[in-house]
């Protein structure tokens, strides 16, 4: 550790862990500051900041110390080994120090109230500044003139609220106390002449180490956290939030991101069993992870808001189409959210990967989520041609919202059970029930009973019981074993088939968003048409019209791919088989 003599003004080094006692200079560096070369050459009572290093150690010898230490002056900047070693030291450097003169250069009374120049001066804001506040147990205030504002102790509440800084942290408790999160806050208006002292500022405030890496950019900041993230399972360091629609991952890219969590505490009853690391493939980590949407899902954090007893803390995980890869995202403009009682039980844990090199990639078209009733299809009975499209009974007996013109279901996201239940008559079939919604985990199921359907009873379907919403919104339906009720996946729908019936959930685009799209298909089973056909553009069996290529041998279409078929076989022609 290299010194000012405080009389001579000479630089003096000393070795080991047991330097004499030592005034330390907290300022703003300024033009024409003086530099570790100007102490060499002599020139440094040209400088125009030699006063206040003369001044501080004139302040120093009043106090009974023989040195000071300077960060303008005491470190040998051309040596990139000994600069990386000073930032690495300097909050203990300041911990160490008998007392630590803050130099405020742009206030010029002694008036220490809140609306007075101490609490505009730019000081509050910089960087570095803020381990030099926090880490000396003493601290004395200087005007322009130096002039002694006040010291650390007896203007506690006022710098307090000037920095948001909790009254303990600056009076010498344990920084480990407190939260990564709450940490970060303290910081998040503070800015730096070089972005990576963003970062680099903040190493002792969080007790890691690093090389110093000057022309990285905002991935020092990403470094630093890699840092934390190594040494400590706090989660509140993924509690961050900021606007950026894009996908994200899961560590922020300035501290700025973390001014609203200034009052989040770890969680005493902690979810996370596993300890996590980053990777070639993301941030590798076990997560307390509850379904929200199609692909989405609600991740519980191990922090929460202070002082709110159910109030945990949560973000959203979007699934990638790589195997167990996630990106962070905002769900309807929401980034972190209080988790909804009751979610513990609907959760699971999960190993993944969430990407942190995905910033700037934008999610996939938006989900509309619900179904869409594209089509019940015509069926044959006794010859004669039914179009069960335009014979509801009441259409939709109840919902969560329906469009009638578009024949859509939706559901609000983040809400699971029954979309709605729709009714259909026709004079041979007699009425049939179709159920919609979505399971615990976001698949696709659906009911539908009557003589549509070839296990449901032909008798009318009585509903009996059901009054309010509430009831007829209840989801047991989806859970009772029974051989009406169908379960899709998420992720690739539902199509099933009985006898001569077929209900399809397809992902589709609908007004330039994905839906499920809902099909129902029934064909007289004497229909000579009636084969297992396979379709050679969606590889379902084909149910009703065939569309057979007159080019390439076994080739065939159902309806939908061949309205869809524009780029395949352009210049082939099919044949309508006839259905006869």
């Amino acid at each position: 550790m290299r010194l000012l003599n405080a009389l001579s003004l000479q630089l003096e080094e000393f070795f080991g862990d047991d330097p004499p006692p030592y005034a330390i200079l907290s300022h703003r560096w300024q033009a024409d500051e003086v530099l570790f070369q100007h102490i060499q050459n002599g020139s440094a009572p040209e400088k125009k900041a030699y006063a206040k290093i003369k001044l501080c150690c004139d302040q120093a010898m009043k106090d009974g110390l023989d040195y000071v230490w300077a960060d303008t002056c005491c470190i040998d900047k051309s040596s990139s080994a000994e600069l990386t070693e000073a930032i690495n030291s300097m909050f203990q450097w300041y911990q160490n120090a008998a007392v630590c003169y803050a130099y405020l250069s742009d206030v010029e009374s002694t008036d220490s109230s809140y609306h007075g120049g101490f609490s505009k001066s730019v000081w509050w804001t910089r960087g570095w500044t803020l381990q030099e506040l926090i880490a000396p147990s003493r601290i004395e205030f200087y005007s322009a003139s130096w002039e002694n504002v006040g010291t650390k102790e007896s203007l506690k509440s006022q710098i307090s609220s000037i920095t948001g800084i909790d009254m303990e942290a600056l009076m010498g408790k344990d920084l480990q106390t407190f939260s990564v999160a709450k940490k970060m806050s303290w910081a998040s208006k503070r800015s730096t002449t070089r972005i990576e002292d963003v970062a680099y500022s903040l190493l002792g405030i969080f007790g890691v180490n690093m090389p110093l890496l000057y022309g990285e950019g905002q991935k020092a900041f990403l470094r630093l956290q890699e840092e934390i993230l190594k040494q400590s399972d706090d989660q509140s360091l993924f509690a961050w939030s900021c606007s950026d629609t894009s996908y994200r991952g899961m560590l922020a890219k300035s501290p700025a991101y973390f001014s609203n969590c200034s009052n989040i505490v770890r969680s005493a009853m902690k979810l996370g069993r596993a300890p996590y690391t980053m990777t070639n493939m993301g941030l590798s980590i076990e997560l307390f992870m509850a379904p929200w949407a199609m692909e989405t899902y609600l991740v519980l954090l191990d922090c929460e808001t202070y002082g709110i007893s159910i109030a945990r803390k949560g973000i959203f995980l979007k699934l990638l189409p790589e195997r167990d890869q996630y990106a962070r995202i905002m769900v309807n403009e929401m980034d972190v959210v209080t988790c909804p009682p009751g979610l513990l039980a609907e959760g699971t844990y999960m190993r993944i990967y969430v990407r942190q090199q995905i910033w700037g990639t934008y999610p996939s078209m938006d989900r509309m989520y619900g179904f869409w009733i594209r089509s019940v299809l015509s069926t044959k009975v006794d010859g004669t041609l039914k179009n069960l499209e335009k014979i509801w009974l009441k259409g939709v007996v109840y919902s969560r919202k329906w469009s009638e013109e578009k024949r859509i279901l939706e559901i609000p996201t983040g809400f699971r059970g029954t979309a709605g239940e729709l009714w259909y008559r026709s004079a041979d079939l007699g009425d049939s029930v179709l159920l919609l919604g979505f399971d615990a985990f976001f698949n696709p199921v659906c009911s539908l009973e009557g003589p549509l359907w070839e296990d449901s009873p032909v008798a009318p379907i009585i509903k009996p019981g059901r009054e309010t919403l509430e009831e007829l919104l209840d989801p047991s339906w989806m859970y009772v074993p029974s051989p009406n009720v169908h379960k899709g996946s998420r992720l690739k729908g539902l199509c099933r088939y009985s006898g001569c019936s077929k209900i399809s959930i397809k992902e589709e685009m609908f007004e330039n968003q994905k839906i499920w799209a809902v099909d129902i298909e029934h064909y007289d089973s004497k229909n000579p048409l009636w084969e297992r056909v396979t379709c050679d553009g969606c590889s379902d069996r084909i149910y009703g019209p065939r569309y057979k290529c007159q080019v390439c041998r076994n080739f065939d279409y159902c309806s939908n791919c061949f309205l869809n078929s524009d780029t395949s076989h352009p210049s082939h022609g099919f044949k309508l088989m006839n259905n006869e």
